[in-house]
């Protein structure tokens, strides 16, 4: 008799290689150590490390039998935030610190090349292996799902690492020394939006994931993040109404209702200080603040790169003194003007033209779910066009998803499709195979 040969499918494995890499790709932007130098080097070396590495897995997937080809069904979102960042190069001729600059700037150019080529790495193993393994959120959800276990265990084990004191050490918030509460916060919820389409598999309803989304609801309420919070309600809002399930949205309905006022007033109202919430934290009197004294000074094309002041710090007459505006749009118009500031809302109306255009509607909707806690996010810390964060990374993702497809090799890339060829299975919807 002779031998067969049994084929193992190295799909599972690849999934694992490429959670991987976006685990250690989040975790390099966070505090690797308590010496500044030893933490620049460190994220550094491992943010080009792992650039290196999904530009080499593009490189062999070139080589390998299945070779896969792509093509641009909707570039626009992609070229204008290139746009951006050449704009952003051009500020260096007169930004008002030259190496803040250009700091800021090759960070975010490296962001940029690692978000495509990882894209393109999980686009060619969609490819590749179809069957749902190389969906976008079940590479999301498992990374995050792992860093958010991480904090679980450690704010039990290093609680003075884990928390941050706030509001005179009355106030302790998860993320600690590591992460800022909001940027970890907008982190867990990206992680949530990404776990809910994965509750069910073969119609039925899987308790791990429960657990899961569970878990992740409570550790953002432990970050004290009122943006968060606010984006987590959200994505279950729209979640339900995209669910066909009639049973399914009353529930969801029922848990926004009850969490809303049992939750949400102690994470939004601290110590009872209803004034602080109305000003956003000092957030509105120093946008007041920088839309009166520093944008008429430089309204057309700015400060330079990520610069708001000529000084770093811009020294507001109502509310505290700060480096960046904790908003990114307001950051884009104080850095490149005007100018910078069209160009970013032209990428973000054809971001959104993509979103609403694309013919994969499940595409489509987990864009939506994710973009919800990136855009709040954007609106109160660093955003999707301020200072090197995770947040613009998952908004690359996204933008990459829609603009690039995997076509079948000697299909036709550029007028009317190949209706012959067999096109790949890009949707987002669980798959019973993975």
């Amino acid at each position: 008799m002779r031998n067969r040969i049994i084929y193992k499918n190295p799909a599972p494995n690849l999934r694992l290689f490429v959670v991987l890499v976006l685990m250690l790709r989040i975790i390099s932007y966070f505090m690797l150590s308590d010496d500044v130098s030893i933490t620049q080097a460190l994220k550094a070396g491992l943010r080009v490390g792992l650039t290196v590495t999904v530009i080499s897995a593009c490189i062999l997937q070139q080589f390998s039998e299945k070779k896969p080809h792509y093509k641009y069904s909707y570039p626009l979102p992609m070229w204008l935030y290139g746009a951006y960042l050449l704009f952003g190069t051009m500020s260096l001729l007169w930004t008002t610190s030259v190496n803040s600059s250009i700091v800021q700037l090759t960070m975010d150019l490296e962001g940029f090349a690692f978000a495509f080529f990882f894209m393109r790495m999980v686009l060619g193993y969609q490819w590749q292996y179809p069957g749902g393994y190389f969906n976008l959120q079940k590479i999301i959800a498992p990374a995050i799902s792992a860093i958010a276990i991480g904090f679980f265990i450690g704010m039990y084990v290093n609680p003075d690492l884990f928390y941050r004191l706030t509001h005179g050490g009355s106030e302790a918030r998860l993320g600690g020394f590591i992460i800022n509460p909001n940027e970890l916060g907008m982190l867990l919820v990206v992680g949530f939006a990404t776990l809910l389409p994965l509750l069910q598999k073969n119609g039925s309803y899987r308790i791990s994931r429960i657990i899961l989304i569970i878990g992740l609801m409570y550790l953002v309420v432990l970050t004290g993040s009122r943006s968060s919070f606010a984006g987590m309600i959200l994505v279950l809002a729209v979640y339900a109404g995209y669910h066909q399930s009639k049973y399914l949205k009353f529930a969801l309905g029922g848990i926004i209702a009850v969490m809303i006022p049992a939750i949400g007033y102690s994470v939004f109202v601290k110590q009872g200080d209803v004034q602080e919430v109305m000003n956003m934290t000092g957030r509105i009197p120093f946008w007041r603040d920088l839309l009166t004294y520093n944008f008429p000074k430089e309204p057309w094309i700015g400060y330079g790169y990520m610069r708001i002041d000529y000084s770093d710090k811009f020294e507001s007459l109502n509310a505290y003194a700060g480096a960046m505006t904790h908003n990114t749009f307001l950051q884009v118009l104080l850095g490149l003007g005007l100018v910078g500031l069209l160009i970013v809302l032209t990428q973000l109306s054809t971001f959104f033209h993509a979103l609403i255009s694309h013919k994969n509607k499940a595409l489509s909707q987990q864009t939506v779910l994710i973009f919800i806690p990136i855009l709040i996010n954007s609106f109160t810390e660093f955003g999707i066009f301020g200072e090197t964060n995770y947040g613009i990374l998952f908004y690359l993702f996204l933008i990459f998803s829609l603009s690039v497809e995997p076509v079948k090799a000697g299909s036709r890339i550029i007028g009317r499709p190949n209706t012959n060829a067999k096109q790949p299975d890009l949707s987002l919807r669980p798959a019973t195979a993975a």
